[in-house]
């Protein structure tokens, strides 16, 4: 996927919107973008699932609500 950055706001956000069409966006802190990143600049963005980071959340959850729940295991 690929973004374009389109301006810095003043809460410490930058604009990103979909490239090339432009039409979605979001935002982002600026602190993840590259310290000289300026408007117009485009990215390459990807996504990796973390497997074990989302396993020990699903049983973290799963023990939360065990708790809240008042079940054993």
């Amino acid at each position: 996927m690929r973004v374009q950055l389109d301006r810095f706001e003043d809460r410490g956000m930058a604009v990103l919107l979909l490239y090339p069409d432009g039409r979605e966006g979001f935002d982002v802190p600026r602190e993840l973008l590259p310290e000289d990143a300026r408007a117009g600049d485009v990215f390459e963005v990807s996504f990796a699932r973390d497997q074990r980071e989302t396993g020990r959340m699903a049983a973290e959850n799963k023990s939360l609500l065990n708790e809240l729940l008042g079940r054993d295991g």
